[in-house]
């Protein structure tokens, strides 16, 4: 038998960042997760801080193994930084990724 339960307000899903999931590009999947975990590090969310660079590494392609394995030393680095609390210096390196990344999607 089914149960109900109902759902907090906090838990309750943003119909409008679901739509948005569902029908972004990969390209702009990796920008919602840098967006992601910066907000993270802003608001010092530790899980959602180690979450979020762990999806970064996840989507790494290796096919492409130097750019992949650059890309994972500076996620790895930035992991380091969050173990440490060092918030500040990982939303920073986030933020410079993040604004890299917009820069070679337009190129693209």
């Amino acid at each position: 038998m089914l149960t109900y339960h109902k759902m907090s307000p906090e838990s309750q899903l943003n119909p409008y960042l679901v739509q948005k999931i569902m029908t972004a590009s990969p390209d702009e999947l990796v920008s919602i997760i840098y967006e992601a975990a910066i907000r993270a590090c802003a608001q010092k969310d530790h899980s959602k801080a180690l979450e979020s660079v762990q999806q970064l590494i996840n989507a790494l392609n290796f096919d492409e193994e130097e750019i992949a394995s650059t890309f994972y030393k500076v996620y790895a680095g930035v992991l380091e930084h969050l173990y440490e609390h060092d918030y500040d210096t990982a939303r920073e390196i986030l933020m410079d990724l993040r604004k890299t990344w917009s820069k070679a999607m337009q190129i693209k």
